[in-house]
């Protein structure tokens, strides 16, 4: 370890911390807000400032509910409890996007996916052609073999009723550019389909649009720069009410933390259990901070830190990006392939105060994963650049 003090975190989460979180955290605390009760108005204040700070920086409407929950991976679930009552699509790439579809099965859905490779994505149509649990999904009462777009058909009782993508995945360093996310959910909100979108690593940096989509979920560990423990669903009032009408037709749509009583909670700016309140506060404070750098200046620093590591990684040598494609390129999670395995890098730069993730599943020891988060500033970029090109 050099002689720094502290590491420089580029772990895809949890990651480097926001600079607000130290003084933030003792703030909180001698002003004895962590030992207010959860019920209580300066509380409540407290959940109504955070949402406030969120709606301005992501653009969520005033009719959209946010729900706290522990984790995205909960998220998840709350979801598939809520909005499927028989089946869900998954578009998979990566294992993120594979655990989504994991947690319909797991709960008895019935879990169609449309899987590429990891490092693929989703940009081209011929990418969906195939859907289901046999492998494709062909129109009703259509005898040829040739495999139709799903979320190109009309309506059908017997097809899904969610579709489930996640815009940046994590695991590989894929990305749904926005533009595209947005034409999807377009397409399948057309043939009523709800759609929940993976954004775990995705906002607030990725322009994608919570309107045009019925639930966009993270955890605040990664993009906000927090500590973990903190989840955030930010729900359409059409998915809501699709939660409450499966519930009055008898299906279960969750217990205590099922999307009703989440949402019903969430309309008196409470939770539905005593929530993590350190971490409501400080998302609040950096949510505020990012809103007035503004999410065009996040997006575009993510941009030029990615662009500048990129460039010293095409002239290293034994690295290269596992996404080759530029445009599907995530520009949050930076996924470099090294020659011979990650092990010994990842020692190296470790020794040098320089903390990168591992590969993720099928990929531990032979990829680097770089944050590249608002949290990660451009200095930092070029010190691990320095550190890369010396090892």
């Amino acid at each position: 370890m050099s002689a720094r003090t502290r590491p420089r975190v580029f772990l895809p989460g949890p990651t480097a911390l926001h600079p607000l979180v130290g003084p933030g955290m003792r703030a909180a605390e001698a002003e004895g807000l962590l030992s207010e009760s959860h019920r209580s108005p300066r509380f409540r204040r407290c959940v109504q400032a955070m949402n406030e700070a969120l709606r301005e920086l992501l653009g969520i409407p005033p009719e959209y509910r946010i729900l706290l929950v522990g984790s995205a991976s909960e998220a998840m679930e709350r979801i598939i409890q809520g909005a499927v009552e028989h089946r869900s699509i998954h578009l998979v790439n990566g294992a993120f996007a594979r655990r989504m579809r994991d947690v319909a099965g797991n709960l008895g859905r019935e879990a169609w996916s449309v899987e590429v490779q990891d490092g693929a994505s989703f940009d081209e149509d011929r990418l969906l052609a195939k859907a289901g649990p046999g492998g494709q999904w062909l129109l009703p009462g259509d005898e040829s073999s040739d495999p139709v777009d799903p979320l190109r058909c009309g309506p059908d009782p017997e097809g899904p009723e969610l579709l489930a993508m996640t815009q940046n995945e994590t695991s590989t360093g894929a990305r749904i550019p926005p533009d595209r996310v947005h034409v999807l959910a377009h397409r399948a909100r057309a043939r009523g389909l709800a759609v929940a979108v993976d954004l775990v690593t995705g906002w607030p940096t990725e322009g994608v649009d919570p309107a045009r989509i019925d639930c966009g979920y993270f955890s605040v560990q990664k993009g906000f720069g927090l500590p973990a423990g903190l989840g955030v669903m930010v729900c359409s009032p059409e998915l809501l009410e699709r939660a409450r009408t499966l519930r009055g037709r008898g299906v279960s749509v969750g217990g205590y933390f099922g999307l009703p009583a989440l949402a019903a909670a969430a309309e008196k700016s409470e939770t539905r259990a005593t929530p993590n309140m350190l971490a409501i506060h400080l998302l609040r404070l950096v949510a505020d901070a990012y809103a007035r750098t503004g999410r065009e200046a996040l997006a575009q620093g993510a941009l030029e830190k990615g662009g500048r590591f990129w460039a010293g990684i095409e002239s290293a040598e034994g690295l290269r990006p596992f996404v080759s494609d530029e445009r599907i390129r995530s520009r949050t999670v930076l996924v470099v392939e090294v020659d011979g395995g990650s092990d010994a890098l990842r020692n190296r730069l470790g020794a040098r105060g320089l903390l990168v993730g591992d590969g993720y599943g099928p990929w531990k020891g032979r990829h680097i994963r770089v944050a590249n988060f608002p949290v990660q500033t451009p200095e930092m970029m070029e010190e691990l650049l320095g550190a890369l090109e010396g090892c």
